[in-house]
């Protein structure tokens, strides 16, 4: 339901709004009434409705300053209609000023009414689905950032985009929280955190891009420890005991090692992954502690060649050099192979490999595509396979999202191409060519030239002059517009070009043509006349 806030000094206005229409059958609900606007100002700070309708002429404070305040303060967040008994133009450029949704006339006729809160209702969906999608959008965007700052891997852009979340940290850690049992007996650890942690934000709790299901990865800071009023190992206490309340399955938590910045947390994540490891050579437990670790029984050491490799692989994908993913394939795991890579910290490269795969094809749509989500290198345990078999499937999956991306990238080009058919025959008759088109759609204009000529068959130069000729020939036939004014209204500047791209096209010049074609017709009038 669309929440409403009725705003008029007269109370029988507010209860004639309250009766006119049936608001929940319209999907809205009256939540308050206000005389004035400061009455308003404090309902709608207690309430938080989506759309205030407001009267314009009320005492202490009047419509057009309600407006005003709300354009301040909301930013748009909170939707006006205004009432008024009278028309005026000064109040209508205020109300375009301070982004008033709607203006009615006193008295309220009903149909207006409803006509009015349908456009609103339609456009209220509307911004409520994009926002969600954009929500969801920058969620994986600054999730992904996280993963890549995890891995070691960041550009500046992906530091920069976390930055406001963590600049007054003095220290951060990585928190592994995995429930001891297989995936399809796992609880929803993502969910079950982030309701323990309140309202994280993005990249601070993150689902298991490791490929372990019933694992979740939380960033703890110093400040998020203090705000609790307690040390470290209460606040992990306090969060095991809670994720543990109602589980058969036993719960791990693996603390990371204390870093001071987020360039640095790859560091506190490399460590969680060591200390699963370590797990079966200490006592300790349920709660492992990296400082509390003999970590010298282990030699881990990952390597910063990762995303040169990866970036060779991803660029091969994008631009269709499929003879290529064999060699790249075989390169990234040579790597492992050569650095002694941890198998724990290669099933997360590879995971996250694979996720910015997914991400590079599935950048224009909302879900995932389902055959990529199958396939063989998703689902395997790498450990169990040889290394060339590991290869293979690797290069199938890039081979997939090679041939996905052609797919997608032709789709787009033909809804692009519609579109700007569309723009050629409202405009033919402008002065238009393929680099006002390819700055009109962003596109390269030598390869909208390309396309265009494979999806035609004819070059867009010679599209363009077929279009025009066309036209003159039809105004040719039933006009009798000069033949140097038809040349003008078609596109042409020269008249004398036109005549020789018409008589190219059409055989004759256009005298030629005109006179033909009026032959032609008399010859018809006379053979129907009786």
């Amino acid at each position: 339901m669309i929440n409403v806030l009725i705003v008029d000094d007269e109370p029988f206005i507010r209860q004639g709004l309250l009766l006119l229409i049936d608001w929940e059958s319209y999907g809205f609900q009256i939540c308050g009434q206000a005389s004035n606007g400061i009455q308003a100002l404090e309902c709608i700070r207690a309430v938080q409705p989506d759309l205030v309708i407001s009267d314009i002429k009320m005492p202490e404070m009047d419509g057009m300053q309600l407006a005003k305040t709300l354009y301040e303060q909301y930013s748009g967040d909170i939707k006006l209609i205004l009432l008024s008994g009278f028309y005026e133009f000064g109040y209508a450029k205020q109300a375009i000023k301070y982004q008033v949704d709607d203006y009615i006339l006193k008295p309220i006729v009903k149909t207006e009414l409803v006509q009015v809160l349908e456009e609103f209702r339609d456009a209220f969906h509307a911004r409520l689905e994009e926002k969600r999608y954009q929500q969801k959008k920058d969620r994986m965007i600054m999730a992904q950032h996280m993963q890549s700052i995890l891995l070691g891997v960041a550009e500046e852009e992906a530091i920069t985009s976390l930055q406001p979340h963590y600049q007054d940290a003095g220290i951060l850690r990585c928190i592994l929280v995995e429930a001891e049992c297989g995936p399809e007996q796992g609880a929803d650890w993502c969910a079950k955190v982030e309701a323990w942690m309140g309202k994280p934000f993005p990249g601070q709790v993150l689902k298991p891009f490791t490929g372990d299901k019933n694992a979740v990865l939380l960033i703890v800071t110093d400040l998020m420890v203090n705000r609790e009023g307690v040390a470290l190992e209460p606040y992990l206490t306090r969060l095991h005991a809670e994720l543990s309340q109602g589980q058969e399955a036993a719960i791990a938590c693996y603390v990371g090692k204390e870093v001071h910045s987020l360039e640095a947390l790859h560091e506190s994540y490399q460590s969680c992954g060591i200390m699963k490891s370590l797990r079966f050579f200490t006592t300790s437990g349920p709660i492992y502690y990296f400082e509390f670790m003999d970590t010298n029984l282990f030699i881990n050491r990952p390597g910063q060649s990762e995303k040169q490799l990866f970036d060779g692989l991803i660029k091969s994908i994008e631009e269709q050099q499929t003879d290529e993913l064999y060699s790249h394939a075989k390169a990234i795991f040579q790597f492992f192979l050569d650095e002694r890579i941890e198998p724990g910290m290669v099933r997360i490269h590879l995971h996250y490999l694979a996720y910015t795969l997914l991400d590079l094809v599935n950048s224009d749509t909302a879900t995932p595509d389902s055959g990529l989500m199958e396939s063989t290198f998703l689902k395997v345990n790498f450990a169990m396979l040889s290394m060339e078999e590991n290869i293979d499937h690797l290069c199938e999956f890039s081979l997939m999202c090679a041939e996905k991306l052609k797919e997608q990238q032709k789709s787009n080009a033909m809804g692009v191409l519609a579109k700007i058919e569309a723009f050629i025959h409202e405009h033919y008759r402008e002065n238009i060519s393929l680099k006002l088109l390819g700055e009109q759609f962003y596109m390269n204009s030598a390869y909208l030239g390309q396309i265009f000529k494979k999806h035609y068959s004819i070059s867009f130069s010679d599209y363009l002059n077929q279009l025009r000729i066309e036209e003159a020939a039809r105004l040719l036939r039933r006009t009798d517009q000069r033949v140097y004014e038809i040349a003008t209204m078609v596109g042409y500047r020269d008249s004398d070009y036109f005549i020789s791209r018409f008589e190219k096209l059409m055989g004759e010049t256009p005298a030629q043509y005109r006179k033909s074609a009026h032959a032609a017709y008399s010859l018809d009038s006379t053979s129907c006349t009786p």
